[in-house]
């Protein structure tokens, strides 16, 4: 009878907590003595907040080390962090912009040549040389620079120094690589031409550039069979001269024994006049126009939306960054919790404002079906339309500022991205606190210079629709947009479509309710 009671005690007592304060959560405990079980009620302690975030700090940026050798090569070196490793990164300052006409992807051949082999070492050796440090190295290129990246011990600076100024000033340029290069390259070329993105990028690049260099995002396959060891040659000794590149060095190392290191290896190089790069205007765009890239297999439309916005050293570039963030910067931003989270049309929409020396490009994007590309295409339009022409509410800037600003430490954690920072703000001369101030920066964006950047910078009335996907199946739809112009994949052209008139364009009103 006892042991009864107690379990109806027990019931009881769980009912009257479970009806009780839900903000004075109790615990129940049951003690046993004997043949009676009792119920203890146990008061949980209270739980304190969080604190409130404080304001974002500036973070310094770890002091760059200058220097410049007899030659004439510019070192900056930062010492940083505690394991005993290097990068070594020489930028030649430049890339396939400034490739002839008619042979584009020079620059690229040259910098995949470099790792080929020196008039020191053949391929083979050189691979092994780099092994033998237990280090890396890449090389690589873009439309402004090639670039060389040596990865070692602290303890091997001297031979990783060595390896480096052999790569950049002698290479051997062999006929044998070259002819494996050029298979290589071909093979490329026929997987790129494939692929959605890479006919998307090349299509907005050629058409919102025009016949300025920027336009080329890659060799061709003519370029590939013409291409010489001449040419290469040529170019190396043009445009890899000391007074054309500059030295960064990251890592467990002192500035001085670096400049020695560098004055040691790179004397000798001898400078020379570069030609400056005079590049045409790109088009004035005055009208909003589509071209539709035909892949009559394609399931999906691969869609970019675009305009040439500014350089990366335009002051405006930190307000255009704060409104991208709030339009299509990350799954937190509009395009992505509308296009995806609300209507599911793809797995994720963006927008990235890109960095050029020159004036780059303002792009949103996504890769959708062929029977939502309209529905997604007006949902661009709906968000391009709505950040240009509305001043962001606060608490939106704050959270696109918060994330751009907390996200940024992260940026400098390690060598290698801090190595990719100080060549940045040597490409885009930029001032050498420019990272040190960039939280402060950030945070200093008010709503209103967010909006003139996004209204001066994005222009959906006079951008560019590309769509690389089924022209049966998108065409008539895009015409609501502006004038069709559809091309095959090699960029030929195969028919042209007028836009629809504006009462045709305009949406079908919602029926009323009666």
């Amino acid at each position: 009878m006892m042991r009864r009671s107690s379990f109806v005690a027990l019931a009881l007592l769980a009912f009257s907590a479970s009806c009780g304060d839900p903000e004075e959560p109790v615990d129940e405990v049951e003690l046993t003595t004997g043949d009676e079980t009792t119920v203890e009620v146990v008061q949980e302690p209270e739980r304190e907040l969080p604190p409130e975030s404080g304001t974002a700090r500036d973070i310094q940026f770890p002091e760059i080390g200058q220097a410049t050798t007899s030659s004439g090569l510019a070192v900056n070196t930062v010492r940083f962090g505690a394991l005993p490793v290097v990068y070594l990164r020489l930028v030649i300052q430049t890339g396939s912009a400034s490739d002839p006409e008619e042979l584009p992807g020079v620059a690229h051949f040259v910098a995949e040549m470099l790792k080929e082999g020196t008039r020191n070492r053949t391929s083979a050796e050189l691979a092994e040389s780099v092994e033998f440090l237990g280090a890396d190295m890449e090389v690589g290129d873009d439309q402004e620079n090639v670039f060389i990246l040596v990865r070692a011990l602290s303890d091997h600076l001297d031979d990783a120094m060595e390896l480096l100024a052999d790569v950049a000033r002698n290479p051997r340029f062999s006929s044998g690589e070259l002819r494996r290069l050029k298979t290589r390259e071909l093979d490329r070329l026929r997987l790129l031409s494939q692929q959605p993105q890479h006919l998307a990028r090349r299509t907005l690049y050629r058409e919102l550039y025009g016949e300025h260099p920027y336009a080329r995002i890659d060799t061709t396959p003519q370029a590939i069979a013409r291409v010489s060891q001449a040419d290469l040659r040529r170019w190396h000794r043009a445009n890899a001269v000391p007074n054309n590149a500059f030295l960064v060095a990251v890592g467990n190392v002192d500035p001085a024994e670096v400049h020695r290191v560098a004055e040691q290896h790179f004397s000798g190089w001898r400078s020379r006049p570069v030609r400056d790069a005079a590049y045409p205007a790109p088009p004035q765009r005055t009208a909003r126009e589509i071209v539709v890239v035909d892949r009559p297999s394609s399931q999906q439309s691969t869609i970019f939306v675009g305009n040439l916005a500014l350089a990366r050293n335009d002051p405006a570039y930190v307000q255009l960054l704060v409104a991208n963030q709030v339009l299509g910067g990350s799954p937190a931003s509009r395009l992505f919790q509308d296009l995806r989270e609300e209507r599911s049309l793809t797995y994720g929409a963006y927008s990235v404002v890109s960095q050029r020396p020159q004036i780059a490009p303002f792009v949103a994007y996504a890769r959708v079906r062929n029977e939502v590309t309209e529905e997604a295409v007006a949902g661009f339009m709906e968000h391009l339309d709505r950040i240009v022409a509305e001043e962001v509410p606060q608490p939106e800037i704050d959270h696109a500022e918060r994330f751009l600003s907390d996200s940024f430490p992260l940026r400098i954690q390690t060598a290698s991205r801090i190595s990719a920072m100080v060549e940045q703000l040597r490409v885009f001369n930029l001032p050498d606190d420019y990272w040190t101030s960039f939280r402060s920066a950030i945070r200093g964006v008010s709503a209103a210079q967010a909006h003139e950047a996004a209204r001066t910078y994005i222009r959906p009335d006079h951008g560019l629709i590309v769509a690389v996907g089924r022209a049966a199946s998108i065409v008539e739809p895009l015409r609501r947009y502006g004038p069709v112009r559809v091309i095959d994949t090699d960029g030929d052209l195969i028919s042209n479509f007028e836009a629809l008139p504006a009462e045709a364009a305009a949406p079908e009103p919602a029926a009323s309710e009666e």
